[in-house]
């Protein structure tokens, strides 16, 4: 029998996907504006959790490329970026946080000596994952072309020298001794990681002796390892290695259980960036708020530099919406990856992927329907009238509200900010009125979101929210975003239709505005309720919650609409930086996404520099305000 299925029931897809399934889920579109990752030289990729980081980190893992090449597709890299061989870390799921709950050495050693080990480890396991990437490679390629293309000549007699060859490095001071194959040297590799597991989760009383007298400098045996690599010939010397230390923030919450040790360790990962090892190209994989833009290197004061050290890239700044909406990617971004989703569930459709949103959720409905919406009994509620108006005037503006409420309320607020006894005194008001003429069209654009929501408002009525614009303008380019509301419109359809008979043949639904409206308004709450389960949440949402208010109450008692943008604040650049508490504040905000932040130049004579601030659009329903 068939059932209703939610296809985007499940969220995150990240770096738990299986390599197949990667394949059908992955969207190429933002390839385009992350192709930094794919060339030599370190790249920090920055952005909100689910905004798609480790989905472009996972392109560098041997078994997603090896799982394009066994389903017959392009691989989304162009093709002379295509040589390299990627490896790497997801600090989250390697247990890196092990690190913060059992002290190495006696309680005075381990602030010092601790991100030692810590560099130790991750140098053994970049190293392992290097090697076994060249090894899958060789023995998982469905063919020569791959092995050829990124430039791998593995022969267990090339490999075995080459093993030797690099136990005998100084690097490993002494731990690699005895070594003579390429299987001995993983197993010394593997040995050494799990007796770190082992002590870091109590389950042996101390590390081997062998780990305490041979511990590794940051870096080096990664970059003396690529360099023998292609020394003996086992990868071309224009190889490219990629490393990837994905979730790298799991290392600033160590540092409330670990006494400040989770900034040692980013330091010491900060130190691979400054080495400027040509050898190899590292990819880090962040949330905003754990990369400040001032981090230092582990054993020294000096700090890594944003272009000097490495290229920063932030999804969050591509997919956000600019003034230029001929240049937002996001649109595009949403309409594949929705489109994908739809292909991997049961859902029969004909439609091209470019409509498939439109397909099943519509298209915003006008200004002027929804105003009729808001106003479905009397239609003089759309408007309020002073009692000293002309006696002309109001009869108009009562007569203009039956037939459109939308231009009545415009009308209303045109006459509270102009001279009432002027406009009377113009005779005829035909359309065009004053304020829909082509030279007021901004004046209008600007001020009509605010008339619905205080037509709303006077009629104790819900705003609308509906349609493939009103997803994507809540989504503000985050991809989470749009995903949630989908998943959320989706149950509640699911929820309605629990007592009819399904859809044999599962054609796509067609989604109402009421539904749509429940799930919007749903997801818009339960986005409001999760800041308080982020580091800081509690004060920030103390801080939103008075915002949306705030901007809701000005709004809506606004009867004039003088000042249509006050669903933001903006303060002075020079304000911000003398005030490191309200900046960082500010800046969590943001970096946490409650917040997005603007440049923009003052209208006040001095043209000083200021940021706007704007909660996040998803919050809006929740607030009823518009976003």
């Amino acid at each position: 029998m068939a059932i209703r299925i939610n296809p985007f029931h499940e969220l995150y897809v990240g770096d738990s996907v299986r390599p197949d399934k990667f394949v059908n889920l992955f969207s190429d579109v933002i390839v385009e504006h992350a192709l930094a990752l794919f060339q030599p030289g370190h790249v920090i990729l920055k952005g909100l959790p689910g905004a798609g980081k480790s989905m472009l980190l996972n392109l560098l893992k041997p078994s997603i490329r090896l799982a394009y090449e066994n389903a017959g597709q392009k691989f989304p890299v162009p093709h002379e970026l295509m040589k390299f061989v990627g490896a790497g870390i997801n600090l989250k799921r390697s247990g890196i946080s092990d690190f913060g709950q059992r002290p190495i050495g006696s309680e005075v050693q381990n602030e010092s000596i601790s991100p030692i080990y810590f560099g130790d480890f991750l140098n053994y396991w970049l190293v392992s994952d290097i090697l076994h990437s060249v090894k899958r490679f060789s023995l998982e390629a469905p063919n020569e072309n791959l092995i050829k293309l990124i430039g791998i000549d593995y022969s267990v007699e090339k490999i075995n020298h080459f093993a030797q060859q690099l136990a005998k490095l100084d690097c490993w001071q002494g731990y690699m001794e005895g070594t003579n194959s390429f299987e001995d040297f993983q197993q010394k590799i593997n040995s050494r990681i799990t007796n770190y597991r082992a002590y870091l989760n109590y389950n042996i009383n101390d590390l081997p002796g062998e780990i305490h007298s041979s511990k590794s400098l940051i870096g080096v045996p990664v970059s003396q390892t690529v360099q023998l690599l292609k020394e003996t010939g086992v990868i071309k010397t224009d190889t490219e290695v990629y490393i990837r230390i994905d979730q790298y923030e799991e290392l600033a919450w160590l540092d409330e259980a670990s006494n400040g040790l989770g900034t040692s360790y980013q330091e010491v990962i900060h130190k691979l960036l400054g080495m400027r090892d040509t050898n190899v190209s590292y990819r880090i994989g962040t949330r905003h708020f754990a990369w400040t833009g001032d981090e230092k290197m582990y054993g020294s004061t000096s700090r890594v530099e944003k272009k000097r050290n490495y290229t920063e890239i932030s999804i969050d700044s591509v997919l956000r919406r600019r003034e230029n909406q001929r240049t937002w990617v996001f649109p595009k971004f949403a309409e594949d990856i929705f489109a994908r989703r739809i292909k991997l569930s049961p859902y029969k459709f004909s439609e091209s992927k470019e409509r498939l949103i439109s397909k099943v959720f519509g298209t915003r409905i006008s200004a002027s329907e929804a105003a009729v919406q808001y106003v479905p009994n009397d239609y003089e509620k759309a408007i309020l009238l002073d009692a000293d108006w002309p006696p002309a005037w109001k009869h108009f503006l009562i007569g203009l509200a039956h037939k459109d409420p939308l231009a009545a309320r415009l009308g209303e607020a045109w006459a509270r900010q102009k001279d009432k006894q002027a406009i009377v005194n113009e005779g005829k008001w035909e359309e065009p009125y004053p304020w829909d003429k082509q030279d007021k069209k901004w004046w209008k654009k600007e001020r009509t979101e605010q008339a619905l929501m205080q037509i709303a408002s006077r009629n104790r009525q819900q705003l609308i929210w509906y349609g493939k614009e009103d997803l994507l303008g809540l989504s503000g380019g985050y991809i989470l975003t749009f995903l949630s509301l989908c998943q959320h419109i989706w149950d509640v359809w699911i929820r309605d239709k629990r007592n009819e008979s399904v859809d044999v043949e599962m054609r796509l639904p067609k989604i109402d505005t009421v539904i749509q409206t429940a799930g919007i308004r749903e997801t818009s709450r339960d986005w409001f309720d999760d800041i308080l389960n982020q580091k800081g949440g509690k004060e920030r949402k103390i801080f939103v919650d008075y915002l949306g208010t705030m901007f809701y109450k000005t709004l809506v008692e606004d009867k004039a609409m003088s000042y249509p943008g006050k669903n933001g604040f903006s303060i002075t650049i020079e304000a911000l930086e003398k005030n490191k508490r309200i900046e960082n504040f500010i800046a969590d905000a943001c970096n946490y996404g409650d917040l997005y932040d603007a440049q923009h130049t003052s209208k006040q004579p001095n043209k000083k520099g200021r940021r706007k601030f704007y909660l996040n659009p998803i919050l809006s329903p929740y607030f009823k305000i518009p976003y």
